[in-house]
Formats: structure tokens, C-alpha cells, sequence
């Protein structure tokens, strides 16, 4: 319930503040399970993901949302937040993203791991594609752009900006790779960032 409200309000609020563009919303599936995977430059571009995707979605999360209980934090984990240690993925929290994309649902992960310092696109991890090929759901590649002008790292306040979401085209990395192959998961990571980096082309061409 409480992510319904806030998603209803959501929506508005940030086409109203920030101008918010979306491309590519046909990209996304209707139905099923999926992985979001966008860039990530700011703490806002997890609010920005749930106002663009239609239907409720759950979020790795680093661990230590549960160790500061800040209303922020707190309200992150109510709607749909799973913990995960980035320095050591535990196998539960492996498993809780699998079980919820397998009900069909949709899973927000960002493949850098960590938001950028300077806003360039960084490092692949692997977990998206190891989450997709367990599941069997597609990966939906995304660029956002503009977060980090309205929520810098470290500011307290939001700042007037344009904000703009190019969603790509799904993809099975099991169909463009070979799982067989011991670099499955090396080719298919930087096949997901190649896709990621060409979306945040196209929405700063719109910014």
C-alpha cells in the first residue's frame, strides 16, 4: 500500500519538478520478471527508476540501510529493499534476488556496484548476469542523467534539474552467449555496460 501511494504521487511530482523524460518505456515488459540495470550518479536515481516503471519493483541494497535506521534508509527497506554486502555477496541475499524476479517481479540493480565519483560509467559486476541467467529473466538496460545535478553526492538539498531515463532494449544473456563458455559472464557484464553506455548517449542528447 504504501508503495502504491508514494508511486501514484511519485510520478507527478517528478515530471513537475524535474521535467522528468522517459524514453523507451515500450521496452519494458509488461508482465514477468526483469532486472533493471541503469547507470548510478546519485541516491535519487532509485526513486527515479520506481516512477518509471509501472509496476512495483525491489532494489539490491547495500547492507548498511539496515544498520543506519535514518527515515530515509527505513523507508527504502519498507518498500522492497534487499541487503547485500558488496565486498562479500552473500548467498541469501543471491537468493532473495533470484526469488523475487522468478515471482515475477522486477529487481533495480546497479551493475557499477556503488555510485560514481565523477558521473562516468564505471566497472561491470558481475551479479546482474548471474541474477538474469539463475532467474531466467531479461536485463533491461537504462542510462539516467541529470540525478546528479539535482541530488549531488553528500548535498542535503535538491537542486532544480532536467532528468532524463533511456530505457534499452531487453536482452537474454544466454542468447547472445555461450553460459557453457568461462568467460560467459565477463563477455555478457561487458555487453550490459556497452548497452548502458549507449543509452546515457542518447539521454544527454535530450538533457
Amino acid at each position: 500500500m504504501l508503495y502504491a501511494i508514494l508511486h501514484i504521487l511519485g510520478r507527478p511530482l517528478f515530471k513537475i519538478l524535474f521535467n522528468l523524460t522517459k524514453i523507451g518505456t515500450g521496452n519494458l515488459p509488461e508482465t514477468g520478471g526483469f532486472i533493471a540495470a541503469p547507470n548510478h550518479r546519485s541516491w535519487l536515481d532509485i526513486p527515479v527508476v520506481g516512477a518509471v516503471l509501472p509496476r512495483k519493483m525491489y532494489s539490491m541494497s547495500k547492507k548498511e540501510l539496515y544498520l543506519k535506521r535514518t527515515i530515509v534508509n527505513t523507508l527504502y527497506i519498507h518498500l522492497g529493499a534487499i541487503p547485500i554486502d558488496r565486498d562479500s555477496p552473500g548467498h541469501e541475499s543471491l537468493r532473495r534476488a533470484i526469488e523475487v524476479t522468478k515471482n515475477g517481479n522486477p529487481l533495480l540493480m546497479f551493475p557499477e556496484g556503488t555510485r560514481s565519483k565523477d558521473n562516468t560509467l564505471g566497472e561491470g559486476k558481475k551479479g546482474v548476469v548471474y541474477i538474469a541467467n539463475d532467474a531466467k529473466v531479461p536485463i533491461i538496460p537504462m542510462g539516467i542523467v541529470g540525478t546528479e545535478k539535482v541530488l549531488p553526492k553528500d548535498a542535503k538539498m535538491l537542486k532544480p534539474s532536467h532528468i532524463v531515463v533511456v530505457i534499452g532494449k531487453p536482452f537474454y544473456p544466454w542468447e547472445i552467449f555461450n553460459p557453457k563458455d568461462k568467460d560467459f559472464y565477463d563477455k555478457a557484464t561487458g555487453f550490459l555496460m556497452k548497452e548502458i553506455a549507449q543509452c546515457i548517449t542518447k539521454a544527454d542528447e535530450l538533457l
